[in-house]
């Protein structure tokens, strides 16, 4: 099946906070592109929220998204090794400094 994806997905793992219902909530990156990410995490938004994704990044910062959830996955007990449970979100708004290591890290997979 080819690739139907405009943005390339890079694989990096991050660590990310977001609030969800009164409470802070942790997970990682799983895959990053221009248009969004895969979060890993078993507290799982319903399509269609809105976040405040906080990613830390290498110098102990932290940039903060605006993400959209577009999709959540829970996979099976037993897929649960093979396949990430998670969101996929879209950026609604990144600050330079994510495009930036983005564009390093593709710097780095070519």
């Amino acid at each position: 099946m080819p690739e139907r994806r405009r943005f390339r997905r890079i694989q990096k793992r991050y660590t990310v906070e977001f609030r969800l219902d009164g409470r802070t909530c942790a997970g990682f990156t799983h895959n990053l592109s221009a248009m969004g990410l895969f979060i890993c995490s078993v507290s799982l938004p319903k399509p269609g929220t809105a976040l405040g994704l906080r990613m830390k990044i290498p110098g102990h910062r932290s940039i903060l998204l605006g993400v959209r959830v577009v999709r959540s996955y829970r996979a099976p007990t037993r897929l649960a090794q093979f396949v990430p449970s998670g969101f996929c979100v879209s950026l609604r708004y990144a600050p330079e400094e994510y495009f930036r290591i983005l564009a390093s890290l593709l710097r780095v997979a070519a």
